[in-house]
């Protein structure tokens, strides 16, 4: 394995810790594999011995090929997860069994029961449910920062189903990841014996993507690693981007406090991105104060003008210029005869990648979305809004059941007899009640308003005309006005994308449409075009990045209302721009009806004197 200077000094640090500072694309993986190796071959120390940890099963298992294939035996080097590591040490303690390890299957059906019987049904939906599960993580974890930032109808939910959940748990004698950690801090705290055991067992560490560890994973190993402290982490603070989990740059920190003889070491080279898009990703995150100041010098000898911002007034807008780019990319690639490119199609949150998703199916062009997201067309108040649609065009029976009292109308379902939805028999039986025939009247009246308009000026018909904005604001959005708003703004970004009512119902009722249901589009095949969010983006790499939705609401999102808050997604903004070796597209948002305006991002990166 060949090294520059700074790898190869990380590469043979003997004993005690040592911290490296591995910017993006700067060779971790590598540098990692040859320690393990280094100190095995060279330094004759037991392979059984090593630990090496990370923070996912498909990241440990990379790790372990990527050293069995460079290695000229096998050794028994352990490589795992800290929940992997964790699990394997109790459970050698006898004190866990693999049937009590909860699922997340598990984990949501405890949840349903809960939620049921406390009535706290804002949070029934599948996001719901998933917030949910991360609060009671947070509470089980003791982060009082996430804490204090939950809304009121999070607190209050919290309060409601915690005691009930772990009570629950203890009763099917269930255990999940944050019992794991908990459980093991606290044996090896608390047994001299058994803590022995297993500092003898492991004397050498290494910790992959340090950045994202948690303070209770922090003590874990601190007391694995005894006085020793053979402890080799490699991360960057500046992609530190799961708080919500629990980790914090501050950590990296801490090890700097902790251990007064560590080491710190940075790896300058970036061996993905070029110069253009490192500088950039560099004046963006120099704006943050709490962090290691790194700066790289970049191999990939990529052309100049690699870095493109666009500014677009609607989601649809954001899709046409992905489109048109896209097909540029083809036509070059066609006319070069070169090697089909990768390209990341990156969002800050699912939603905004729907629309680009149905653009990209509706031209035809191929690709592969890898973040699951509860279907938008799945959404309850969406429903009833396709409901208004799909009366207008046709004598649905179930829409008109479905919105006969959406708003209240005060109209009974005994009114419709039949397998369809028969006007006159329904003004028939309401014969003598002229409020109620006035009622019905004008609900059949708006139908036919609507049937031959565009899909933009039905849905705002109904929203508007037929008081349904005031109804899902009232009844799905607890009169969140932000919230609605947002998804106004969604359902009528989608609108726009097509003319007849029919197109659009066509495209919601076929099997692309429906999250899940296209099998295809959830399994690798190969596709050139990948859909993501920035999070799940975090470890890959990509010919070309688009990012969207750099929008003030958005990217930075509407919760960042602290600097601790505004800090992460500006590290979460620099880990969207360095997973691009060739080109980077920034897509902005200008000032909309909701007083929204492009990213601050945008601005910080550079772009200020053409933005603002």
């Amino acid at each position: 394995m060949k090294f520059n200077n700074e790898q190869y000094r990380a590469v043979t640090h003997r004993d005690g810790p040592m911290l490296v500072l591995a910017g993006p694309g700067s060779g971790k993986t590598a540098v990692i594999v040859g320690r393990v190796l280094h100190l095995i071959e060279n330094e004759g120390i037991d392979p059984g011995s090593i630990l090496v940890l990370t923070f996912s099963r498909a990241a440990a298992d990379q790790m372990s090929r990527r050293f069995r294939s460079k290695a000229d035996e096998t050794y028994p080097v352990t490589f795992g997860t800290f929940h992997s590591i964790f699990y394997h040490i109790l459970k050698s303690q006898g004190l866990y069994r693999s049937g009590e390890i909860l699922t997340n299957k598990k984990k949501t059906e405890i949840l349903k029961r809960i939620l049921g019987r406390t009535g706290a049904g804002i949070f029934e939906d599948p996001a719901g449910l998933s917030r949910m599960t991360e609060c009671i993580s947070i509470k089980k974890m003791g982060i009082n920062r996430l804490l204090d930032e939950l809304n009121d109808d999070e607190k209050a939910c919290l309060e409601l189903i915690f005691e009930p959940y772990l009570r629950q748990c203890r009763e099917e004698g269930l255990l999940d990841f944050d019992d794991m950690i908990n459980d093991c801090l606290k044996m090896l705290k608390s047994n001299d014996k058994i803590l022995e055991k297993w500092r003898s067992r492991y004397r050498y560490f290494l910790v992959d993507e340090f950045q994202d560890i948690d303070s209770r994973q922090y003590e874990v190993l601190r007391l694995l690693a005894g006085k020793e402290q053979n402890i080799f982490c490699v991360g960057d603070d500046d992609q530190s981007i799961y708080s919500f989990r629990g980790s914090v740059p501050d950590v990296m920190k801490r090890l700097k406090d902790d251990l007064l003889d560590l080491s710190v070491l940075k790896l300058v080279y970036n061996y993905r991105c070029p110069q253009e898009i490192a500088d950039t990703a560099y004046k963006l995150i120099s704006n943050n104060k709490n962090r290691f100041d790194k700066r790289q010098s970049c191999i990939n000898e990529a052309k100049k003008d690699c870095v493109t911002y666009h500014l677009v007034h609607t989601a649809e807008e954001e899709a046409g210029f992905c489109l048109s780019v896209l097909n540029e990319i083809s036509v070059r690639m066609k006319k070069d005869g070169s090697k089909k490119e990768t390209t990341g199609i990156l969002y800050r949150i699912s939603q905004s990648g729907d629309i680009i998703e149905e653009s990209l199916r509706k031209n035809g062009i191929p690709y592969v979305r890898k973040d699951s997201r509860e279907g938008f067309y799945d959404k309850e108040w969406v429903k009833d809004i396709t409901a208004y649609l799909r009366l207008a065009v046709t004598d649905s029976r179930e829409a008109l059941l479905r919105i006969l009292n959406r708003p209240f109308r005060g109209l009974t379902r005994e009114c419709m007899t039949g397998e369809i939805a028969d006007r006159r028999a329904m003004l028939e039986y309401y014969r003598g009640d002229d409020e109620s025939v006035r009622i019905l009247s004008r609900l059949f009246k708006d139908m036919d308003f609507i049937r031959d308009l565009n899909c933009y000026a039905a849905l705002n018909y109904i929203l508007k005309g037929m008081g349904m904005c005031r109804y899902i604001g009232e009844r799905y959005f607890k009169n969140r006005k932000t919230d609605l708003e947002e998804a106004i703004e969604d359902i009528t970004d989608r609108s726009r994308a097509y003319m007849g009512i029919r197109e659009w119902l066509n495209a919601i009722d076929s099997k692309e449409t429906k999250a899940g249901d296209n099998a295809d589009n959830n399994r690798e095949r190969d596709e050139s075009i990948y859909l993501m969010t920035i999070h799940g983006s975090k470890g890959l790499e990509f010919d070309n990045v688009f990012i969207l939705g750099l929008q003030e609401g958005v990217f930075p999102g509407k919760h960042c209302v602290t600097a601790d808050a505004m800090e992460e997604e500006r590290r979460l903004f620099y880990v969207a721009m360095t997973r691009c070796r060739k080109h980077l597209f920034l897509v902005g948002r200008r000032k909309d009806s909701y007083g929204k305006r492009e990213s601050r991002f945008l601005a910080e990166a550079g772009f200020k004197d053409d933005i603002i």
